[in-house]
């Protein structure tokens, strides 16, 4: 399987390698450079110093800039600050929201500190002051375009780690997803194993899950605790494959001993999740589901809040269960005795607002 992975993964290396190859082939095409200046001698003379390197697009403000920003590739372009009707800052900013990967340089005839700090600010990567020289506006704009080339070099880096995490995630996912499915036949089994021995446990666990899930969804719970209780509720019991057959058999009242090795169940069934970690949120719900809301049941006598919600919600709905269907039973309770049964230990066995929400909601009519 790690082989297999592994493979896989090269596969999507080589493939974003070529990609950044094209990409690359691209960026060292002859660049585009867009010039927006309201005043027509600025934009032929830019042009006329420029052609021979860069193909130049001008444009005499800011609705042409934006519409060739909108219709073409554009690597660098030279702003002016001073456009008459338009805020010259505002438009950089603006220019940098859209497109992150153009670099700007501003030109101004009257340039101060406080200007030039905004134009910097707001993401300008130089500005040039008129009239300027030839050599050095080829300068700044070579650099605007190494400072180009450079982030998008990086942007590409990213990007293939982003699409190589997220490739090696969906493996790993599969992957988890295959091991739980065996793991889940793998616990079935065990189940199957206890209901062998009992014949109750496998239908007692799936009307547990029912009333559970019932439940959940008057709580309004996300659908991420609604799995996790529906796993724990169908696992709460798994522990009893290593409690004594003939105990589990017994249709009779248990003995005090019987019932000491009975509750032991719990955490027999912690015992036997913990090595899948996958299982762990599981593992609260699975050991506490015997707890007291008064502190008085087990295995850790736990109280009130102190007792994870699942394991409250488990508590009710194994209660339940076993006041209906249990086999040392010879009449199963009625709803309105069950009902009785539960205000008269909420409180103290039960938590009172999933007491109250079975009652209101009249959930027992459903199991």
């Amino acid at each position: 399987m790690s082989y297999h992975l592994t493979i896989q993964a090269l596969n999507v290396q080589l493939y974003y390698t070529v990609s950044k190859r094209d990409k690359a082939a691209v960026i060292n095409k002859k660049p585009n450079i867009l010039v927006i200046d309201d005043a027509r001698c600025v934009r032929q003379s830019l042009q006329l110093i420029l052609r021979d390197k860069f193909n130049v697009l001008l444009a005499p403000g800011a609705l042409e800039g934006q519409f060739y920003l909108s219709s073409h590739h554009v690597d660098i372009v030279l702003l002016d600050i001073r456009l008459r009707g338009t805020d010259g800052l505002k438009l950089l900013a603006d220019m940098k929201q859209r497109f992150p990967y153009i670099e700007i340089i501003m030109i101004t005839a009257y340039a101060s500190l406080e200007t030039i700090r905004k134009a910097i600010r707001f993401g300008a990567c130089d500005y040039l002051i008129k009239p300027f020289d030839k050599n050095e506006l080829i300068s700044v704009v070579r650099n605007a375009l190494i400072q180009r080339e450079s982030k998008l070099g990086l942007k590409d880096e990213l990007d293939l780690l982003k699409e190589s995490t997220q490739y090696l995630e969906h493996l790993i996912r599969n992957a988890k997803d295959t091991l739980m499915n065996s793991s889940e036949n793998n616990l079935t089994a065990m189940l199957l194993n206890i209901d062998s021995r009992d014949g109750y446990t496998l239908s007692h666990v799936k009307r547990v899950t029912k009333l559970s899930l019932l439940i959940a969804e008057k709580m309004r719970l996300s659908d991420q605790q609604k799995q996790w209780l529906k796993c724990s509720a169908s696992l709460h019991d798994i522990g009893k494959l290593n409690i004594d057959a003939n105990i589990l058999k017994k249709e009779s009242k248990f003995t005090g001993h019987e019932y000491e090795a009975m509750k032991k169940h719990p955490e027999e069934g912690v015992k036997i999740i913990t090595p899948l970690p996958f299982l762990k949120n599981a593992l609260p719900a699975i050991k506490h589901h015997h707890e007291r809301y008064n502190g008085e049941g087990y295995p850790d006598g736990l109280q009130g809040k102190e007792i994870r919600f699942k394991a409250r919600i488990l508590a009710v709905a194994d209660a339940v269960d076993s006041m209906i269907n249990s086999p040392v039973r010879q009449i199963p309770c009625a709803v309105e005795s069950i009902e009785r049964e539960l205000l008269i230990n909420s409180g103290s066995q039960f938590d009172p607002q999933i007491v109250d929400i079975v009652i209101r909601e009249r959930l027992l009519s459903f199991v």
